[in-house]
């Protein structure tokens, strides 16, 4: 993005309405963002979240582990016992076989509560004794400790049992089951026991699990009691195997709603869920929620992103676009669930931007409304009074659409702007210098037939950008203000009129509300040029061919003739050349350009010693030089800098104070705040005023200090004077140069 595009959006240059528009923006993703923090804290709106996660798991379904084993208590196995409860007598028999059979199961887990003591009791414990059995039971309280008693269970049983277990399973707000607390009040899941070892770490705090949930219809092994004890099945069926007994049989209520119970038409059994959950954390496979904390973060992020795009996109594209988010907040959620099994809910996010964005679009579709009635009452010059009934209503909005009347407005509006527009062009064509017109982007929107023959069209054509025409001529074009606030001489080769030198000018025409124009002239300054040259050609015949003759004559008085006319003509013509050196200087001085040559600063120093040390010797006051060991280099016209030292040293000798020094310093600043520069110091005592008339030589050049100032800033230099006002006091005066490195 190139500089003039930079500064259109500079935040002073945004209009009122503009700054609403990003106000009421901000206020809107604020109360969006807060909401979905305080829907994601409440965890309300889950609706959504449960159906895509629903969804997602029917895409991908858990695979069955063949590690795990269900007998189950179907209506067959109740037909054949008689009924429930079912004779513990034949729960010992199942155990006896599979011990005496050397069939035993890694454990074995009884989905079924055993509250009473009942006949069979004992029998049943001597049999558990030979296995790992897990027995179920109500876990106790919250506001009951460890140590108190669990609700009812055979303490016959417990005594023999490896563990007992809770077996409850959690419902989602929507009813239906999705996972478990693999701990509760300190009692673990009967699944979460039955895998023993270091699975149990999982369950160190109540943390709630999602299932990864098996189609019922696709679960693993399922065998009948019933079928068991008649010996239909092989007890080494069992061996090494996780078993797990509970009831399927409909009649016994034990089934429970999840996802496939809408397909099934039937709810899935507890002991086919505990089955399922014993499965996932054999092979890891646990659904882990993200906290809320983490779901709240990237939900908020989704919702920036999308008011994003709603801020700086158009309609089409920001429909798009949010699409492509949202769709992109599914995926991340479905990969989430599918590769880090950790449950991200994108309900909330599409909730959040369902609720966000139809709010934006009505204060945005307002806003336009009020700018579009707004602007199209300024350019018609007067506003239409409304109308109103009670409590506010407009009566305007029963005539019309408000965007079509509006509309109808802008239509009048934009065709008497074109008119003035056309008006501003003839206007502008007519100028008679090169002219034309930018936005504040650095399009050129106008140029007038000046400008155009003096440029191409692909300089200063309609639409073009102003950076080009600034870099062919040489200018910068990172500020426009740098330039408009001094003129430029710029120099361009025409192919017809040769050479042309104009005056650019650049100014800024601000108007409340909308982007600043900016108006470039050419002034054309050729003929001035010329002038100047032939200013420049005068001076050179002044300083030339009239010192030619006077010099000659100096010369001719110096033969010893002895006349006293020959010292009176040889005075005069000095004087007459001295003020002719002066004038030439001082015109010099004034040009608007120097040319500049790279000079070592002590060559120059010592040039203008030289000039001066007979009349400093007739005061009896040595110049001491001070140079430094490395040389040191200078752009300057060296001409006129020498006189600028010359008319330095000869104040110093003129009012300096006899038989004193005059030290002349050359020293190097590298840490200067414009650069490395070049100091050259000349320092002396003040002579008393009585001395002063006393020594005087007479001998004056005409240049006095303005001068100096002037040659030095024209060299970008500096002049630093400090004079003591005392006799006897040291007068210091600096020069500072730019050093070449």
């Amino acid at each position: 993005m190139t500089p003039l595009v930079t500064r259109a959006y500079d935040r002073r240059r945004l209009s009122a309405d503009e700054r609403r528009y990003y106000r009421e923006w901000s206020i809107v993703i604020l109360l969006g963002l807060a909401t979905l923090a305080l829907l994601t804290s409440l965890q309300w709106g889950q609706s959504i979240g449960f159906l895509i996660y629903d969804q997602f798991q029917r895409w991908w379904p858990a695979q069955p582990s063949d590690q795990v084993v269900v007998i189950q208590i179907d209506d067959q196995t109740l037909e054949r016992s008689g009924g429930w409860p079912i004779n513990r007598r034949a729960y010992a028999d199942l155990l006896r076989k599979l011990a005496d059979s050397h069939n035993h199961p890694r454990a074995v887990g009884f989905d079924i509560l055993f509250p009473d003591t009942m006949e069979g009791d004992v029998a049943f414990a001597q049999q558990m004794r030979r296995h790992r059995v897990f027995l179920s039971a109500e876990p106790p309280r919250a506001d009951t400790s460890l140590t108190e008693e669990r609700p009812p269970l055979s303490p016959v049983l417990e005594a023999a049992a490896a563990g007992v277990a809770h077996v409850n399973l959690s419902f989602e707000k929507d009813g239906s089951i999705r996972g478990v607390r693999l701990m509760e009040n300190g009692m673990p899941h009967l699944a979460l026991a039955m895998t023993g070892g270091p699975l149990l770490s999982l369950a160190q705090k109540e943390s709630y699990r999602r299932l990864h949930l098996l189609d019922p219809q696709e679960s693993g092994p399922t065998v009948s009691l019933s079928d068991v004890l008649s010996g239909m099945v092989p007890l080494e069926f069992f061996k090494d195997r996780y078993v797990l007994i509970g009831a399927t049989a409909p009649s016994l209520g034990d089934h429970f709603p999840t996802l496939y119970s809408g397909e099934r038409q039937t709810g899935t059994p507890g002991v086919m869920l505990h089955a399922n959950l014993l499965s996932n954390l054999l092979h890891n496979e646990l659904i882990v929620p993200l906290p809320v904390w983490s779901q709240a973060a990237w939900s908020c992020l989704v919702l920036f992103f999308a008011m994003v795009a709603v801020l700086v996109l158009s309609p089409l594209a920001e429909l798009v676009v949010n699409l492509a988010i949202a769709f992109c907040t599914l995926l991340l959620s479905f990969l989430s669930l599918i590769h880090a099994h950790q449950w991200f809910d994108p309900g909330l996010c599409v909730i959040a931007i369902a609720l966000v964005k139809p709010a934006w679009v009505w204060r945005r579709n307002e806003m336009i409304v009020s700018y579009m009635g707004a602007r199209a009452a300024a350019l018609e010059q007067s506003q239409r009074r409304r109308r109103t009934l009670g409590f506010g209503l407009r009566l305007r909005h029963f005539a019309s659409d408000t965007l079509l009347q509006y509309s109808r407005m802008l239509d009048k509006a934009i065709e008497m702007v074109s008119n003035r527009l056309t008006f501003l062009q003839r206007l502008v064509a007519q100028v008679p210098v090169a002219m034309l017109v930018t936005d504040d982007e650095g399009r050129i929107l106008l140029a007038n037939p000046g400008m155009t023959q003096v440029f191409s069209d692909d300089l200063v054509g309609q639409g073009q950008d102003l950076q080009g025409l600034l870099t062919h001529l040489g200018l910068p074009s990172e500020n426009l203000e740098a330039l408009a606030a001094r003129d430029q001489l710029v120099t361009v080769e025409n192919p017809k009129l040769g050479m042309q030198h104009f005056i650019l000018r650049m100014a800024s025409i601000d108007e409340e509300g909308d982007s600043p124009l900016w108006i470039l002239s050419l002034s054309d300054v050729t003929e001035m040029r010329q002038f100047q040259t032939q200013r420049e050609q005068t001076l050179q015949l002044l300083s030339h061919d009239m010192r030619t003759p006077l010099a000659s004559i100096i010369a001719l008085t110096r033969k010893p003739d002895g006349k006293t006319v020959s010292e009176d003509i040889h005075r005069h013509a000095r004087t007459l050349l001295e003020m002719m050196d002066d004038f030439i200087f001082s015109i010099q001085a004034q040009a608007p350009r120097y040319k500049r040559t790279e000079a070592l600063m002590d060559d120059l120093v010592d040039e203008a010693v030289h000039q001066v040390k007979e009349l400093a010797q007739s005061k009896l006051m040595p110049i001491v030089m001070h140079q430094g060991e490395e040389p040191l280099f200078v752009a300057v016209d060296q001409r006129l800098f020498i006189r600028a030292l010359v008319n330095l040293l000869v104040n110093a000798v003129r009012y300096g104070q006899p038989d004193t020094p005059i030290e002349v310093s050359v020293t190097s600043d590298l840490g200067h705040a414009q650069g490395p520069v070049v100091r050259c110091g000349i320092r002396n005592v003040v002579e008393s005023p009585s001395c002063a008339s006393a020594h005087d030589t007479g001998k004056s050049f005409g240049l006095g200090l303005a001068f100096v100032r002037t040659v030095m800033h024209k060299h970008d230099g500096d002049v630093l004077i400090q004079i003591a006002r005392t006799p006897g006091g040291t007068a210091l005066v600096e020069l500072t140069l730019p050093m070449i490195p």
